[in-house]
């Protein structure tokens, strides 16, 4: 069991030769399990490292952490569908339940993910640093705000935020592919978180030209 796996590093006397270390033996915990998808392997890894590098503690029993990286490399959204139970996944590795919403909750908050549920409830995982569909959709909405602001500041065309996030998630959907169709409306609301972050950095000319309309 899982449960009861400890490791002991006590004779590494420097961080990246314990991260090292780590990282090798939970590459070789995770090779054990048949059931892994091994083209998984070394985005599995890498975010454990990244995982590491960011915590002043290492984890008592670093294998739950593995398993939990595991569990969110799998369930990135272009993987859709992934319909296995959290109970299922967990008896597969040997984990309970609760330490794997632990520790998948650990990660997430100190790399800054992204978790968005599924119409059935389902969770799936975004690397907003460093998603490279990601980072491209936000250049995408980047683009399109700015050219709705300038339209609004020379020609006094409205911007409607909902319009907005509707037409680029359309675009980035069903003209670029980049995230599955099944998910429009969990990237709708992320795009339109989006569009209003960047709409503040207009918010002082929005004000400006009112003034000027009145």
């Amino acid at each position: 069991m899982v449960e009861s796996i400890f490791l002991n590093h006590t004779s590494l006397n420097t961080k990246d030769g314990i991260i090292i270390d780590l990282l090798k033996d939970g590459k070789e915990f995770l090779e054990n399990f048949e059931i892994i998808n091994r083209d998984l392997l070394l985005d599995t890894m890498f975010l454990s490292y990244r995982y590491l590098k960011c915590i002043e503690k290492i984890p008592h029993n670093f294998y739950k952490f593995v398993i939990a990286a595991y569990y969110i490399v799998s369930r990135h959204p272009q993987a859709f569908p992934v319909h296995e139970s959290k109970k299922k996944f967990c008896k597969q590795f040997g984990i309970k339940p609760n330490s794997l919403d632990y520790s998948v909750q650990k990660i997430l908050c100190e790399l800054n993910f992204i978790k968005i549920l599924d119409d059935k409830n389902y969770p799936y995982f975004i690397d907003i640093m460093s998603d490279i569909g990601f980072k491209l959709a936000n250049d995408v909405i980047k683009g399109m705000v700015d050219k709705a602001m300038m339209k609004f500041l020379l020609y006094s065309q409205p911007v409607n935020s909902q319009i907005l996030a509707e037409e680029m998630t359309t675009k980035l959907i069903f003209e670029m592919n980049i995230f599955p169709e099944e998910l429009f409306r969990q990237f709708y609301d992320i795009i339109y978180e989006s569009i209003e972050e960047y709409l503040k950095e207009y918010y002082e000319y929005l004000d400006l030209q009112q003034l000027y309309l009145i």
